[in-house]
């Protein structure tokens, strides 16, 4: 199936839809995506990855993690 048939499908679908909770997350993760750009995505520097491991263990040993609960329970606003 192409792209073309799958975009006019989801066109379709959400043109149909009537859950504004559906449609509010559509919104938020097209807000999200549109913020990504090549800049931000770019493949980090060895010294970057090196320095964002230091910190990370860094911040394991001074405390500042989050439960594995925590972080579900944040990642619902997304």
């Amino acid at each position: 199936m192409s792209i073309q048939i799958k975009k006019l499908e989801l066109i379709e679908w959400i043109a149909q839809m009537s859950d504004a909770t559906i449609i509010s997350k559509m919104d938020k993760l097209r807000k999200t995506y549109l913020t990504i750009t090549k800049e931000k995505a770019k493949p980090m520097s060895l010294e970057e990855f090196y320095a964002s491991i230091d910190k990370a263990e860094k911040d394991i040993k001074s405390g500042k993690i989050y439960s594995l609960q925590e972080a579900e329970k944040e990642s619902e606003n997304w």
